[in-house]
């Protein structure tokens, strides 16, 4: 009998690679980090209940907190025996495309928690997966300060460490502001990032409201404010004005002239444009400060800010870093931990998943013999939508989940092979869980009315009427109200109700089951949590039909490996 191997799953989710994993009967799932409720509740639901390991420290599964050395001892894991694999977010970094006004997306910390997982468990082999642009060059992490206390796994001294005798990091810049009003020599006024104050306002709160001020007056060229909380809000605002000292004679204006401007405020409307440009200054330079703020609260290393004028007479200020491609650093720091690697994108497609999902996979092995390289192709017929949710057509999906009847499974002669041979495999009640969708508007439901009776295909194949309640109907984008075709695989699986995807011949939204179907789901695997929650949780997954894919890969290498070993 051929041993079975240990997993631990990172960012689990509900559990999608680990069900893969656990379909090729030689993995073991002990133990597996998720912060989020509802994922754990699915997670523990479909595996058991003792798996989901948590940080001494706050009790919580939160992996930035967890010590995985202490982790293995307590799990008593033996390294050639183990293997981990997750799915750690990494968001793109573009200057160009701040959410929230939030600018470098945490230098992508989750991904670099994997790294030290590996580092300090040391795994046999390890399974990364992340988005397809993981590649791009929106995708970088910024060389922070050296920390001698613990390892920085971007600092300089690391990256020396881990590259030889290349260099992968180079020098770049994030664009701190770009102003029309304030005055070059405040913004010039200082040499280096530490020398930035603190930002004079850094409740997120009071920010808001000081911004939600200022565009109600370029709406309505007037500001009042419409509620006891506005008000309380803005008297917050001025004690901390109040406490506020500045050796600077432009900042110290500028605070007095924004008070005067509340205290205004507060007696009634203002018309004023020149009171309410002293806001509109405030805000700009309040922004600069809490942008530096971020940069040092990352710890991320500012050779120098530098200011230039643009041709139109903006001042754009820049904080001079260094960076460099993810996927670059994870290639050399695990090459430098001892694993063999392949990395590509892999399109799901191709391993009897009904969908094109694509997703950028690396696979690793610790050994120094062995090559390694992911799955081709497995799956020699394209499943599709039909073949995937065909069966469930004419059983009408719940609304709630209250009373919700889970006897409603109808056995078809026609069910396609993947239906009877995979979801439905080993399933003798007619039992169906999760085949609930949302209860739309009589709005949503004209609309998925519609595109039904024209053969339409997404929101563009409205008509006008039906699109009048977007702002912007152009912009919006082809995958909402996208109706499914029976005749291919399904596109990547989102949260379809938050897109409002429709089923293929029915006016109304695909339920969770189907949603779970698409990607390749069994249906005795229950999804737990709020309708909204499960529907993320289906989008967020990896297929774990290309989980096994990759599953059945490795442990070919893995078995190479014992054999060897056993062999000398």
């Amino acid at each position: 009998m051929k041993e079975s191997y240990k997993l631990i799953d990172l960012f689990a989710g509900a559990g999608g690679l680990s069900n893969g994993f656990e379909q090729t009967k030689r993995f073991e799932v002990v133990g597996a980090v998720e912060i989020n409720e509802a994922a754990r509740k699915t997670f523990e639901h479909n595996h058991r209940s003792d798996l989901i390991l948590k940080a001494e420290e706050n009790g919580e599964s939160d992996i930035t907190k967890m010590d995985f050395k202490f982790i293995s001892s307590t799990l008593n894991l033996n390294p050639l025996q183990t293997v981990i694999v997750g799915g750690p977010p990494c968001q793109g970094f573009s200057n160009a495309n701040r959410q929230k006004n939030y600018l470098i997306s945490g230098n992508n910390q989750l991904v670099k928690e994997f790294v030290r997982a590996i580092d300090e468990i040391k795994p046999i082999g390890f399974v990364m997966e992340n988005v397809k642009t993981m590649k791009s060059k929106t995708h970088k992490f910024f060389v922070t300060e050296d920390n001698s206390q613990t390892v920085d796994y971007s600092s300089l001294d690391h990256l020396q460490k881990i590259s030889g005798d290349d260099v992968i990091y180079s020098e770049d810049r994030i664009d701190l502001i770009v102003t029309s009003t304030l005055s070059k020599n405040l913004v010039t006024a200082y040499d280096s990032l530490k020398e930035v104050p603190s930002p004079i306002i850094a409740d997120k709160d009071l920010l808001t409201r000081l911004r939600t001020l200022q565009r109600r007056f370029q709406k309505y060229r007037s500001i009042t404010l419409k509620s006891n909380q506005e008000k309380l809000e803005v008297e917050r605002i001025l004690a901390v004005l109040e406490n506020y000292n500045s050796q600077d004679i432009f900042i110290e204006n500028t605070v007095n002239n924004l008070k005067i401007l509340l205290d205004n405020i507060l007696m009634g409307s203002i018309t004023s444009e020149p009171l309410t440009t002293h806001l509109s200054t405030f805000n700009e330079y309040n922004r600069f400060l809490t942008r530096c703020k971020e940069l040092k609260d990352e710890k991320i290393k500012c050779i120098k800010l530098e200011t230039k004028s643009e041709s139109n007479g903006d001042i754009k200020v820049e904080a001079v870093v260094y960076s460099y491609n993810v996927v670059t650093y994870l290639k050399k720091v695990f090459k430098h931990l001892g694993y063999r690697l392949d990395s590509e994108v892999l399109d799901a497609s191709l391993y009897g998943v009904p969908q094109r999902r694509k997703r950028f996979i690396m696979m690793g092995v610790r050994n120094k013999i062995t090559e390694v390289k992911l799955p081709k192709q497995t799956s020699n017929n394209l499943f599709t939508v039909k073949d995937a949710i065909n069966d469930l057509e004419n059983i009408e999906p719940q609304q709630e989940f209250d009373n919700y009847n889970k006897n409603i499974y109808i056995d078809l002669p026609e069910a396609s092979s993947l239906v009877k041979d995979y979801f439905r495999k080993g399933i003798t009640e007619n039992f169906l869980f999760n085949h609930v969708n949302t209860n739309s508007s009589p709005l949503i439901k004209k609309r998925f009315e519609e595109i039904r009776k024209t053969n339409g295909k997404n929101f563009h194949s409205l008509s006008e009427e039906l699109k009048s309640s977007y702002g912007d109907a152009s912009r919006t984008q082809n995958t909402v109200y996208l109706r499914l075709n029976y005749d291919e695989p399904s596109p990547t699986v989102v949260n379809v109700r938050k897109s409002m995807w429709q089923h293929p011949t029915k006016a109304r939204a695909l339920s969770i089951r189907e949603a779970a179907r698409l990607q390749s789901f069994k249906d005795s695997f229950e999804f737990h949590g709020r309708k909204d929650e499960q529907y993320q949780q289906v989008g967020n997954a990896v297929p774990p039909l290309l989980a096994k894919a990759i599953a059945e890969k490795l442990v070919e290498y893995l078995d190479e490996i014992q054999e060897i070993d056993s062999s000398k």
